[in-house]
């Protein structure tokens, strides 16, 4: 006797009884192809329960093919990061640390549709119980993020469970700018370390006086450029008869490999430069060898500037010299040249043009409690207004 089985055919599938008298059910996906349940039904009804919820899937286009749904978090990642064709050397080498630090460790062998917003929260938890930061924190959600998003565009997730997730707050790290006379005190120390004899009172070889390092300094702190724009500022680039630097491209180093990339926002600048940098630059140039494509600041053999070989030997021991907390960072002397705009009254799209930001909400964003003088202004012209 051959078994015939019992068909409840549906719009977006069907069910049958099997002859072990439990039910199996099918559905007919977005892709057009029918797919079994994950497993078999104790009840005709439980079948038709669940087959109404693929449907309403369906028609709210929440549905997701199931092979796709069951690939792991790390073979999504290495697709999301194979896609990020334009991405710079660094921002790369960034993204891929966090992916192999952060979210393959946790989330590598985990099929997609396993995560949960109620995981994800947890992981945030145990992050911050690690004693990671806050900034680290917020990077490695943010990029299991990003290729969760890459999972929904490819409809094989309803929805990115990333979302809505709560994080520690960040908080804005201080802003120390320099005054001018730590400006000064810094140069001269970078300028002139001091010299340190052998035991038996022999001067070392090599260089003992580093004038370049201490125009370097006064130049960032009244250009503003950033630490990878100053590495990359070629001699073409220094406009001395129309006194102005113009910003077209940076040198950074990942894994120990220097890369020439656009600026950070992918916009040139042209950026002025007051009297005193003209003349000293103009000094410096005419001394320097090399043709319109060398380097403006190289390393005391005339190589490009590795700055993490700069900021360490040079920049970090001149700090201390000089009596200035030791937690000063090279890109503080960016925010002296913003918060001596500001201390000019410079209007705040100027500063935003100058450092090259997105957008006058990053200047704000940044600088705007550098700006209590504008307001106190304000203030009294709005009473005069009324006073006559």
């Amino acid at each position: 006797m051959t078994y015939t089985p019992t068909h409840h055919r549906r719009r977006f599938g069907w069910i049958r009884k099997l002859p072990s008298g439990r039910w199996q059910a099918h559905y007919k996906g977005a892709d057009g192809k029918l797919h079994p349940a994950p497993n078999t039904f104790r009840t005709k009804g439980m079948a038709e329960q669940w087959l109404a919820g693929i449907e309403a899937d369906l028609m709210r286009g929440n549905w997701s093919p199931p092979q796709r749904s069951k690939e792991t978090v790390a073979l999504w990642a290495e697709r999301w990061m194979a896609s990020k064709l334009n991405l710079k050397p660094k921002t790369k080498a960034d993204y891929e640390m966090r992916l192999r630090v952060y979210v393959v460790p946790k989330w590598g062998d985990t099929p997609i549709s396993k995560i949960t917003r109620s995981d994800i929260q947890q992981w945030v938890q145990e992050l911050v119980s690690s004693g990671s930061g806050t900034s680290t924190i917020h990077h490695a959600v943010g990029i299991l993020s990003r290729v969760l998003n890459e999972v929904v565009e490819a409809g094989a997730l309803p929805s990115n469970p990333c979302q809505k997730i709560s994080l520690p707050r960040a908080t804005k790290s201080e802003i120390k700018p320099l005054t001018i006379e730590q400006i000064k005190t810094l140069a001269n120390e970078i300028e002139n370390p001091p010299i340190i004899t052998a035991g038996n009172g022999a001067l070392p070889t090599g260089r003992h006086y580093f004038p370049e390092y201490g125009l370097l300094v006064r130049f960032a702190a009244f250009t503003g450029l950033r630490a990878a724009e100053i590495a990359g500022l070629k001699i073409r680039a220094v406009d001395l008869d129309n006194g102005v630097v113009r910003v077209t491209e940076t040198l950074s180093e990942v894994n120990g490999h220097l890369h020439t990339v656009p600026p950070k926002t992918y916009q040139a600048r042209s950026v002025p430069l007051p009297d005193f940098l003209i003349e000293e630059l103009r000094e410096y140039l005419s001394k320097l060898d090399g043709n319109d494509d060398s380097y403006v600041f190289r390393t005391s053999q005339g190589e490009p500037l590795r700055w993490k070989n700069f900021y360490n030997r040079h920049f970090k021991p001149a700090v201390l010299r000089a009596g200035l907390p030791a937690n000063t960072r090279f890109h503080d002397l960016r925010h002296t040249a913003a918060a001596l705009m500001i201390a000019e009254n410079a209007h705040p799209r100027a500063i935003m043009e100058r450092l090259g930001h997105s957008s006058i909400n990053v200047t704000l964003g940044t600088y705007g409690h550098l700006f209590p003088t504008l307001d106190e202004e304000l203030t009294q012209k709005l009473n005069a207004r009324w006073i006559g």
